[in-house]
């Protein structure tokens, strides 16, 4: 039998130890029995490296890999995807840990763990994650680097010095190719799992479900303004809105025959008639800014009323919606301005009328007969506008996380009976009785306000702020934006949903752990790290082909291929120069010290005067040579010989003194040049 490839003990301990760790983030979210499998493989090859156990044969390895696949098959319905193909390609990481039979193997196992550490970029998108990463690439170097040393004898911290000295020259070279490199998606954008779960928005809505999605503390995006944010009150974030009502939830919808033209812009297309409108109308005052948007895997995207855009990858919808032309599966960056207010001789198409009045034929009496008799009274739609939010201004209603259920004439029970609601139930029943009374009206679903971090300036926009509010139609002002829950906690719109809580008695709404989170030492903290998780965001992970489109050519003026590919040449050899002039340093002798600096002045005296091969042997030995070729000479170098034997070999202590010493040495060198001449 040949003999099996042992792996040198300096080198397996930082192969373990780098293979563990590239596997230990996939392993935190993986099904129970890839967490066992992975730890019954790598401590089986553990053991075999210590000699507890054998290699297993062919078969047990054939019948492992068979069980894995199936065992993936089983949980993730398929092999394909990236969530069902990471988890075999782990599995059958660990498993190749037992196929180490030649030296080959190990290679493929470095190769492998390099492979299976960059797929942790398919979960996880942080900056302390990459610094992980790094971490662990630096340890599987030290691996490959003692697999290619395999002398006895060598300690296992000089291969992580050495991978760590590598990792820092390829640094340079690599900011530079980052940088200018041309854009493309990146691996960790490859489309996720469709199943998975993503909090956030939804394409209909029912009462409860947005109480329920505010008591996440989830990041859902972040904003960073040209200038000055605009002030809390008016921080509308849309998203959404839901036009269609069935009694028992509200939903986006469109109606059919209708060309996409009517409903969505895409920049670059032939403007339809309601977006020039649009833009030539645009009223109030001007934002810019940011979004960077985390992954929902839905294509709809958050701005403030009312949003324009140039990139062809967005579209702007009449219902004055931002949509993505794809889902967003990952973090996703993109440039907004917005107007504050809306265009005031925007007409209203018959079909766009009938969907934002249509109701179910039947249900909520009390509501519709109330509705039908405000109406009459109030004389036009703004007055009754108007009493619906006073109504709510005024009447003992209640904001609240945990409102009562309600029964199937909903909107009656609210509005009659229970009174007691979160922002969804203020705007479902406002949108009811608007059309109940032939007034148009929907639904906009997004977020509402924001919290700056003090240390960047941007906004944050967490699932708490998750908000519906109402709009309604009105002759001679369009869509006009209406909030009743503004109407019955004001406070809500002013100062956040924690506040507003708080103000209607509710203080454990957010959970026993709620005074440790708000202290002011957690609150600093976590403004430190999102700012620095937001440069991460904006700088690296968000750093796609418009911004390094402008990057370039503020510094470079025009970017052409020609020209890109001479700055990438001439970067790129301008990094290798630099890094080889820094070896040329680090490798360069030493200084001498001065006593040594004398030495060698003599002998090259010695040398030119024809002295024989005797300086060789020291001092004494250049001694010999003197005195048989010049004898006049002797004298003063055997003073020479004496001095420079006393310094440095009995009394080295006066070296450091120098001065008189060094003087003497130096005039007795000058006199033994000038006797050899004669």
């Amino acid at each position: 039998m040949a003999r099996v490839y042992q792996v040198p003990a300096h080198a397996f301990r930082w192969l373990a130890l780098g293979v563990v760790l590239a596997v230990l983030p996939h392993l935190v979210s993986a099904p129970l029995w890839l967490q066992a499998a992975a730890v019954v493989l790598v401590v089986w090859r553990l053991l075999i490296q210590r000699g507890r156990l054998r290699m297993p044969g062919i078969l047990l390895r054939t019948a492992m890999l068979f069980a894995l696949s199936g065992a993936t098959l089983w949980s993730y319905g398929t092999v394909l995807g990236p969530a069902a193909g990471v988890a075999l390609l782990v599995a059958a990481f660990c498993l190749k840990l037992l196929e180490m039979f030649r030296l080959r193997d190990a290679y493929v196992v470095v190769v492998l763990s390099y492979f299976v550490l960059a797929t942790v970029f398919l979960l996880y998108r942080n900056a302390l994650v990459t610094i992980y990463v790094l971490v662990v690439l630096c340890i599987i170097t030290a691996a490959l680097i003692g697999i290619n040393h395999p002398e006895a004898g060598v300690r296992s911290r000089t291969h992580l010095r050495v991978a760590g000295g590598l990792m820092l020259q390829a640094t340079p070279l690599m900011l530079v190719l980052f940088v200018l490199v041309p854009r493309i998606e990146p691996l960790w954008n490859l489309p996720s799992d469709k199943r998975e779960a993503r909090t956030g928005m939804s394409d209909s809505m029912s009462p409860g479900e947005i109480s329920r999605l505010a008591q996440s503390d989830e990041l859902a995006f972040r904003v960073e303004f040209d200038g000055e944010p605009p002030p809390m009150r008016e921080r509308y974030w849309r998203g959404l809105t839901y036009s269609w009502f069935n009694g028992r939830r509200w939903s986006q919808a469109t109606p059919q025959n209708i060309n996409s033209r009517e409903l969505v812009y895409r920049p670059g297309d032939r403007p339809p008639d309601w977006y020039e409108r649009l833009r030539n109308d645009r009223q109030g005052e001007q934002y810019r800014y940011r979004v960077l948007l985390e992954p929902t895997q839905q294509p709809w995207m958050y701005a403030l009323t009312v949003p324009f855009v140039d990139d062809r990858r967005h579209m702007v919808a009449r219902d004055f919606r931002l949509l993505a032309t794809s889902e967003i599966r990952d973090l996703y960056t993109y440039r907004v301005t917005s107007w504050t207010e809306m265009t005031l001789d925007q007409p209203l198409p018959a079909w766009e009328r009938r969907l934002n009045l249509s109701l179910p034929s039947e249900g909520n009496p009390q509501a519709r007969a109330m509705a039908e008799r405000w109406r009459e009274e109030a004389g036009t739609d703004t007055n009754f506008a108007n009493r619906m939010l006073m109504h709510f201004r005024n009447q003992p209603f209640y904001y609240t996380l945990e409102p009562p259920l309600l029964g199937d004439q909903r909107v009656d029970d609210f509005l009659f009976n229970t009174r007691r609601g979160f922002c969804e139930h203020y705007a479902q029943t406002m949108a009811f009785m608007l059309r109940a009374a032939g007034i148009p009206a929907r639904i906009v679903a997004g977020y509402q306000g924001g919290e700056v971090n003090t240390l960047g300036s941007h906004l944050l926009i967490r699932q708490s702020d998750a908000h519906v509010w109402v709009e309604a139609w009105l002759d001679q002002r369009g869509w006009v934006q209406m909030d009743p829950t503004a109407a019955v906690a004001p406070e809500r719109i002013e100062m956040g949903l924690r506040e507003a809580l708080e103000q209607q008695g509710e203080t454990d709404a957010f959970g026993a752990l709620d005074g440790f989170t708000n202290s002011a030492l957690m609150q600093q903290l976590g403004l430190f790290t999102d700012y620095y998780e937001f440069l991460w965001q904006k700088w690296v992970v968000g750093y796609e082909q418009e911004q390094q489109g402008q990057l370039l050519s503020g510094l470079f003026g025009e970017i052409t291929p020609v020209r890109l590919a001479i700055i990438m040449g001439v970067a790129a050899g301008s990094v290798l120069m630099l890094m080889f002039l820094l070896m040329l340093w680090g490798n360069r002798k030493p200084p001498l010290h001065w006593w040594q600096q004398e030495y060698w002045s003599m002998r090259k005296l010695l040398v030119r005067a024809g002295v024989d091969d005797n300086i060789q042997h020291g001092p004494r030995g250049m001694l010999a040579g003197v005195r048989a070729q010049s004898p006049a000479a002797a004298g003063a170098f055997e003073q020479w010989c004496q001095m420079y034997e006393t310094l440095v070999y009995a009394r080295p202590d006066l070296l450091a003194e120098g001065g008189g010493r060094r003087k003497r040495m130096r005039q007795l060198r000058r006199q033994v040049a000038r006797s050899l001449r004669r």
